[in-house]
């Protein structure tokens, strides 16, 4: 063997030999095991999970509308794996349109999406239309949803 091939294994003991000597207990005393430490709950579980009410979802509706715009009836909420769709009409209070509103669930949020954005991409001449592979939105939902309103 080298000589520089001798000392640097011979630094790699020494260096092996003080590191297990460090994890050592010195003292005489017996080393009582402990109890694994219980995980605590991260950040993004703080809250929970949101429902699928209309008091869960109204608010965040109407949040959402012009400040010239009202909600002027919420009806046929529907939920299916994190998704909401809610029939309602808005307008000025006198005049208004039926619209068809699409909500995403994200832990304990409901994030309003745009149809244009989940409905994929949709094939008007199949009779009936059926959803689109690339829907984002699940196909219990894709009537109401992509179709009304």
């Amino acid at each position: 063997m080298t000589r520089s091939r001798s000392v640097l294994v011979l630094a790699t003991v020494f260096i092996a030999g003080a590191a297990l000597a460090g994890c050592s207990s010195s003292s005489d005393t017996p080393v009582t095991p402990t109890a694994t430490p219980t995980p605590t709950p991260t950040a993004s579980l703080i809250g929970g999970m949101t429902e699928c009410t209309e008091a869960a979802i109204k608010p965040v509706l109407e949040g959402e509308l012009d400040k010239d715009v009202q909600l002027m009836s919420f009806s046929d909420l529907r939920c299916v794996d994190g998704w909401a769709v809610v029939n309602g009409t808005i307008g000025d209070g006198e005049h208004g349109a039926p619209t068809s509103f699409v909500f995403e669930q994200e832990g304990q949020f409901w994030i309003p999406k745009q149809q244009q954005d989940v409905c994929g991409t949709i094939d008007y001449n199949t009779d009936p239309v059926v959803a689109p592979v690339d829907a984002q939105v699940p196909e219990a939902l894709f009537t109401p949803a992509c179709l009304a309103g």
